[in-house]
């Protein structure tokens, strides 16, 4: 292996890195932060009030690590279609992740502390923006769950293909569960995410050149 492809590799493998804090960071403080209830409030409201820093960091870094992997997974995969169109996805993912840590989430229902339990989530311009910014984030990533089980369908990887396709159909189905309040919003969005990491990190080591 070159010192060239190992660079490569090891872009692709900041993605795991990027998954690991993701997990980690987030599920301390939900039971770290007062008044945060994981069942009402979704873990981009993290980011706000005191110590609301810790998720934003959390954000733009494993935002910025995961554009990182989108170049490693160019790199290893080559100059063709799946070349191309899997970076492109994850870059964007990773683009998203970015915004939703410069532009806050809505404060509401009782959170952060000091914010009435009644208050419906106030849609500033910011907020606005850090919605938008979800819908990117995870709009690309359950778009790369189709792609990447097409690629790993036509490298015989059949097992990570149907893995990828079934987290690609879990994705929105858990994000409208929480959305109509089928199930807690703030639970359906983490199982969402964490489940999106998963999935991630376990394809990045399936990934071949």
């Amino acid at each position: 292996m070159t010192d060239y492809e190992f660079t490569a590799r090891a872009a692709l493998f900041a993605g795991v890195v990027a998954g690991s804090l993701f997990f980690v960071v987030p599920t301390i403080e939900i039971f770290r932060r007062p008044n945060f209830d994981i069942e009402r409030h979704a873990i981009s409201m993290l980011s706000l009030g005191e110590g609301g820093w810790i998720m934003k960091v959390v954000f733009i870094v494993s935002g910025l690590m995961t554009v990182l992997c989108a170049w490693g997974l160019h790199q290893v995969i080559g100059e063709n279609l799946a070349g191309f169109t899997l970076p492109m996805l994850i870059a964007l993912y990773g683009l998203g992740l970015v915004l939703a840590g410069i532009f806050d989430a809505p404060a509401g229902l009782g959170f952060p502390a000091g914010t009435p339990i009644d208050q419906q989530p106030v849609m500033t311009t910011g907020a606005t923006l850090h919605s938008i910014a979800f819908m990117v984030a995870f709009g690309a990533l359950i778009l790369s769950c189709f792609a990447f089980a097409w690629y790993f369908a036509i490298h015989g990887q059949l097992a990570l293909a149907a893995l990828s396709a079934a987290t690609g159909l879990v994705l929105p189905t858990l994000i409208y569960l929480g959305v109509s309040s089928t199930i807690a919003p703030g639970l359906a969005f983490y199982w969402a995410a964490m489940a999106g990491w998963a999935w991630f990190g376990v394809s990045l080591l399936g990934i071949r050149s």
